[in-house]
């Protein structure tokens, strides 16, 4: 009788462990920080569709100082209502932000731009959905942080998604133009310039804010393509843009930009690295789809088998156990 009793108040105890406020808790911010990482993702796969309407009617440094000039005008109202405007930062803060600007803004913006005039918006989302590798060259680069055996067999995938996204040119009899071949390493120099952008924002202080960063990051990328922007500017002919093509430009100011990095901030600032990188595999699935769907390109069978070794590449990376510098 007095078993059953203790067993008996075993049991309530454990239920009302599990249901314990923090538990709870605990569970609602994953829950926020997937939701987060996922519109981020939906969002950047989408911007490979917008930058195809973008690049046919807009040269590519008009199109990035615009985008950055309606980013600032979003965010600005919005940090003086929160936070009463931008705040002070150091002086070493203020370096690594600029460099973290010109690698994520000025590198990864004008040759995603410049390379979706060459390549299609599918192969652009494969490719730049390799940034979790990309990461890892660069961090060796870096810090020389040797990766270990799984770090390199997803290099080797990421490598070979890279080959058969190009349609294995010069490998299995695959023809490719030299222009679209252009177009692919573009992309993977915007890769490398991300990879740059992501690893910059943990040497900048916590202190500085989400919204404060997706603040300063628009105003340093506005100031980096003011110049090239205007010399654009004063012979373009803005009459001749379409109303689709402003709308593009506004998305990638007001939605790209500021939505997609205040979600990204949001959502990382909650997971572990390594599980905030499985998301990024959501980005090559919005971008070959959205794609599909609103500019009708096709996917063949080689961007297919590519996306997939891309994919695997990212979830290997992601799901391994943190490795311990000696």
């Amino acid at each position: 009788m007095e078993r059953a009793i203790s067993s008996k108040k075993m049991k309530t105890r454990a239920c009302k462990n599990l249901l314990k406020p923090t538990g709870r808790r605990e569970v609602k911010t994953r829950l926020y920080a997937y939701l987060n990482l996922t519109l981020a993702m939906v969002i950047v796969g989408s911007s490979m569709v917008f930058g195809k309407v973008i690049t046919h009617a807009f040269p590519v440094f008009l199109a990035s100082g615009l985008r950055f000039l309606i980013a600032f005008a979003v965010i600005m109202p919005i940090l003086i209502f929160k936070e009463r405007g931008l705040s002070r930062i150091s002086g070493r803060d203020a370096l690594r932000l600029i460099f973290m600007a010109f690698c994520g803004q000025f590198v990864f913006t004008v040759f995603v731009l410049w390379g979706l005039r060459y390549t299609s918006a599918i192969e652009g989302g494969i490719i730049t959905s390799t940034s979790p590798a990309m990461m890892a060259v660069v961090t060796f680069l870096l810090f020389r942080e040797r990766p270990g055996l799984v770090q390199g067999l997803a290099i080797v995938l990421v490598v070979a998604g890279v080959i058969m996204v190009n349609g294995l040119s010069g490998f299995a009899g695959f023809d490719m133009e030299a222009d679209h071949l252009f177009g692919n390493l573009l992309m993977v120099g915007a890769v490398a310039g991300e990879a740059f952008f992501l690893l910059m924002r943990k040497q900048i202080s916590s202190r500085i804010s989400n919204l404060a960063l997706t603040g300063y990051l628009c105003l340093a990328g506005g100031v980096m393509f003011f110049p090239f922007a205007l010399f654009q500017a004063i012979s373009f002919d803005f009459s001749g843009v379409s109303p689709l093509a402003w709308g593009a430009i506004f998305y990638f100011g007001a939605v790209f930009t500021v939505l997609a990095y205040l979600f990204w901030f949001n959502g990382v600032s909650r997971v572990t690295g390594s599980t905030a990188g499985v998301f990024t595999a959501i980005m090559p699935v919005s971008a070959v789809v959205l794609s599909c769907i609103f500019l009708e390109e096709r996917l063949t069978l080689s961007q297919a088998g590519g996306s997939l070794l891309v994919v695997m590449a990212i979830l290997i990376l992601a799901l391994a156990p943190e490795r311990k510098n000696p």
